[in-house]
């Protein structure tokens, strides 16, 4: 009996140490998937790119000039990473409950990509401890911290800066005038709360930059 036991012990400990140094090789193999200098990092997009394909399956409501203002924080096809599986997913609808923003996203240790598609644009975000680098349509639009969007490059242009806001909205800056707030997820209430608030006309490029920060606040990257 005790010699049963014992393997019975020997094989779950065997087990759990197998596991073990199977997610920690995954965990490592993802972290260096996530350097953009590497050949892995176009593999690693395009895992990504493939599991919004079959999530968003050509149903996304077209992108137009009013969609930002009825974009919703509800989120459906929500999936979290599990022990194996590091990636999550998950799309967004409108305040009329069309789908419009579709995600995918992989996070290893303090380092983590996501990209994010709408029927025109993608953006893809790479996060390293507390920098957040942006990409738009595979051309760079700038770098997160500390609250601020820089513009690529050289100088380092201002691109937004959120400000400090309530619980429930998080002013963003835009040029020399507020031109939005961004809704807390947690905060929001009633059954299609919106993801943000216009708060005056913006350009192309002026959205594009609203529109990432209101992706990483809602899918907190």
């Amino acid at each position: 009996m005790r010699i049963f036991f014992f393997l019975i012990t020997l094989v779950v400990t065997a087990g759990f140490f197998i596991s073990g140094v199977v997610m920690l090789l995954a965990r490592a193999i993802g972290q260096l998937s996530l350097n953009p200098q590497s050949a892995a990092w176009k593999r690693t997009l395009a895992k990504l790119r493939e599991r919004i394909r079959k999530q968003a399956d050509k149903n996304l409501v077209p992108w137009d000039t009013e969609m930002l203002g009825l974009l919703s924080t509800n989120r459906t096809i929500i999936k979290k990473p599990g022990f194996f599986d590091l990636y999550s997913e998950g799309m967004y609808s409108t305040i009329y409950q069309e789908p419009v923003l579709v995600y995918a996203a992989l996070k290893t240790g303090k380092t983590s990509v996501l990209v994010a598609s709408t029927s025109d644009r993608e953006f893809v975000f790479r996060q390293k401890d507390k920098e957040i680098e942006i990409w738009l349509n595979e051309q760079p639009l700038g770098l997160f911290v500390d609250g601020t969007l820089l513009a690529p490059g050289r100088g380092s242009k201002l691109l937004a800066r959120m400000e400090g806001g309530t619980e429930a909205s998080l002013p963003v800056l835009i040029g020399d005038k507020t031109a939005a707030a961004i809704t807390n997820p947690e905060q929001a209430s009633g059954p299609n709360p919106r993801a943000l608030t216009l708060l005056r006309t913006l350009d192309l490029n002026e959205e594009n930059a609203l529109l990432a920060l209101t992706i990483l606040k809602m899918t907190k990257l």
